[in-house]
């Protein structure tokens, strides 16, 4: 704990990068989404490749199949994407965007659902917010540029809350550390 308050100023590094991060993928958001196409791509056959492995030394559990499966499935997609060119896996991956959201969405629904039958009053709103979800994937999905728009602002904006709190978590370690010292 003392190196984490006496390195307080790396925090505060991280979040200056972080911001200069998102920044930059707002500025400029085709060599962003270039580089962000191929780290999907890449991740799908790194993640895959581990999955593999890891359901082949789990072969004494009862789901290693599924993992295996899930892996081989991640794999060849990983595969795919790679070999596509940059165009065609920006495509697939406003697909994949739009389907997870379309996921999400259902499941929202259904589980405003299960929060009616235990008599929450609120349910309509994640029912709404569900149905929300799912028209956006629908959207995304038939014009696949407005979820590279989203990925996009997903990832500059998220970047921008990590930076402002790493700032402020320096900050605050700081203090402490002045009170300590």
């Amino acid at each position: 704990m003392k190196s984490f308050i006496k390195n307080w100023w790396i925090m505060l590094l991280l979040g200056i990068l972080f911001i200069l991060a998102g920044i930059i993928v707002m500025a400029s958001p085709t060599p962003s989404l270039i580089f962000l196409t191929t780290f999907f791509s890449v991740s799908f056959l790194v993640f895959g490749l581990f999955e593999i492995v890891f359901s082949l030394s789990n072969t004494h559990t009862d789901n290693w199949g599924w993992y295996l499966a899930g892996g081989i499935l991640d794999l060849l997609v990983g595969i795919i994407l790679i070999s596509s060119n940059i165009f065609t896996q920006m495509g697939i991956l406003s697909f994949f965007i739009g389907f997870w959201l379309m996921f999400k969405g259902v499941s929202l629904i259904g589980h405003s659902f299960d929060i009616k039958n235990l008599g929450i009053s609120n349910w309509g709103w994640l029912l709404a917010l569900g149905i929300l979800e799912v028209i956006l994937s629908f959207i995304i999905v038939m014009f696949p540029p407005i979820g590279l728009a989203a990925l996009l602002i997903w990832v500059s904006v998220s970047m921008l809350f990590l930076g402002i709190y790493y700032i402020s978590l320096a900050f605050s370690v700081k203090k402490i550390k002045n009170k300590i010292v």
